[in-house]
């Protein structure tokens, strides 16, 4: 009886093991996550940068440039600069994206599309240093998780 009892233990151990296994994803399936990706990577293209400047030219820089700010009014937050990158450090373009194009211009005389306001952020990661490359900065969930990290 005893053999009878330890060969059905190891049956019993034997198909925990098998199932154990099966249920296990091999390491072949298993994906490592992708690097998160930051506003180092080359996210935009110079024309998207371009096109963002002359816009911002004639949209933000009468709010968010203290020398172009009318006389007794406070300026807008920076978007160019140390305290920008302060503010926005470690958040992600999604939210610096949601914030132009749900907020601004403040004053209301304009409404931006997407492409407007994708280009305004090319321009500012250009205006703050960081790399342009050969794809544009599109409206997507790869754009909305990248993080905008400082140059240093």
């Amino acid at each position: 009886m005893g053999v009878r009892i330890g060969a059905a233990a190891l049956a019993l151990a034997a198909a925990i093991t098998m199932r154990a296994i099966a249920a296990t994803p091999s390491a072949s399936l298993m994906q490592t996550p992708a690097p998160q990706k930051t506003t180092k990577d080359k996210i935009f293209t110079k024309e998207q940068a371009t096109r963002g400047a002359e816009l911002y030219g004639k949209s933000c820089d009468r709010c968010h440039d203290p020398a172009k700010v009318a006389p007794g009014k406070k300026p807008a937050p920076p978007t160019i600069g140390a305290k920008f990158l302060e503010s926005w450090q470690d958040k992600t373009l999604g939210e610096l994206y949601g914030t132009i194009f749900n907020t601004m211009p403040g004053d209301g005389l304009l409404i931006l599309t997407e492409d407007q306001t994708l280009d305004l952020m090319a321009y500012m990661l250009q205006a703050n240093g960081f790399p342009a490359g050969e794809t544009p900065l599109k409206n997507d969930d790869a754009m909305k998780a990248v993080v905008i990290t400082p140059i240093k």
